[in-house]
């Protein structure tokens, strides 16, 4: 038996390539032969994966869906059944007057969410807000499947330049991750900052973590944003090596996000497994996500905002019931639980493939 695996990009350290190499060793381990196929490799991936172009037309496959790309060309030749893993698209308003690439993108992949459902005999998603989104589309046999996350690599020490800079001076650090991009809504977080700096506790700093490239746009324009609120203390990492992005998650004491659009949403996990508070605006995949193990607000009410984080930071009651309640959500997405949820799926599918 062979299923392989086909996606338009297989890069360091991302979630969506992370769970394909995840899901190519169960498949190994349950006697199943299996390769990855993509069109843009990482040299780090190389050892994992071949280019689109040579994958077998015979096999069974699974398709990781999640932006617009041309290998659904080499998709649409494949004859033997396939199996769709919807991760999201972004939907493409957010990047009006930012990005033309990723506007384009997203437009590419959602026409190519409508249009291939009949290519699918079965169908996973990373969430139930993607599972609907499949169900819209007309795709059969639909079923949650959560990314399968690695939590022994978030174990390897931090960069300690970062641990050993002004980050542990007593300070309140408030933490958001995620590419800087319109979706995620920084803005809003840095407008959240402002009040609680500014009319709760002076002595706090924001730390955004993650790239911007491609976004330039967007970041010039939370530059302008920093200058106009006056605002101190504000600091855009840009890209990180993952030891470096330890260490910040390691010197928080908060994770706020103001995000609009989550298929997933890895770092509230992340943020999980660093023992923090989270609190974030409830959209799209979000809620879902964090369930209980965080503090959900249903609007952008940036000084109630502030006050909530004031008040999960001074209230140990609260933190101990956060604490009690990530500990349950970590178990649910651990490494063990997805992958065994994976091999079920499987085990009750491969005499139909």
């Amino acid at each position: 038996m062979i299923i392989n695996q086909l996606l338009p990009t297989i890069s360091y350290g991302d979630a969506v390539s992370n769970s394909a190499v995840n899901i190519m060793k169960i498949l190994h381990d349950m006697g199943i032969k299996s390769s990855i196929y993509a069109q843009n490799i990482h040299p780090k991936m190389e050892k994992y994966a071949k280019h689109y172009k040579e994958c077998p037309k015979k096999d069974p496959l699974i398709y990781h869906l999640s932006t617009g790309s041309e290998v659904v060309s080499e998709l649409l030749t494949i004859r033997a059944k396939k199996i769709v893993y919807y991760h999201n698209i972004t939907p493409p308003h957010f990047f009006n007057g930012y990005s033309g690439v990723s506007r384009m993108l997203c437009e590419q992949g959602r026409n190519q969410l409508r249009e291939l459902s009949d290519q699918f005999t079965f169908s996973l998603a990373a969430s139930e807000y993607n599972r609907l989104e499949l169900e819209q589309n007309r795709y059969k046999n639909t079923q949650v499947m959560p990314i399968i996350i690695n939590y022994e690599d978030y174990d390897q020490a931090p960069d300690n330049t970062v641990l050993n800079d002004t980050l542990q001076d007593g300070w309140v650090n408030l933490i958001f991750v995620g590419r800087i991009a319109p979706n995620k809504k920084q803005e809003d977080v840095i407008k959240t900052f402002f009040y609680y700096k500014k009319y709760i506790n002076q002595k706090s700093r924001l730390i955004l973590v993650g790239s911007y490239q491609g976004m330039e746009r967007y970041y010039e324009e939370l530059l302008r944003l920093i200058k106009t609120l006056d605002l101190s203390d504000v600091h855009i990492t840009g890209h990180l090596p993952f030891n470096q992005i330890i260490a910040y998650y390691k010197s928080a004491h908060l994770f706020l996000s103001m995000s609009e659009h989550e298929g997933f949403g890895v770092p509230f996990v992340e943020a999980m497994k660093f023992d923090l508070p989270i609190i974030a605006f409830k959209s799209s995949a979000v809620g879902e996500t964090i369930s209980n193990a965080g503090l959900l607000t249903l609007d952008k009410d940036y000084i109630l905002t502030a006050e909530l984080i004031d008040y999960v930071l001074r209230d140990t009651h609260i933190q101990q019931r956060l604490k009690f309640n990530r500990a349950e959500r970590l178990n649910y997405y651990s490494k063990e639980n997805t992958s065994l949820s994976f091999r079920k799926f499987i085990e009750q599918i491969v005499d139909r493939l």
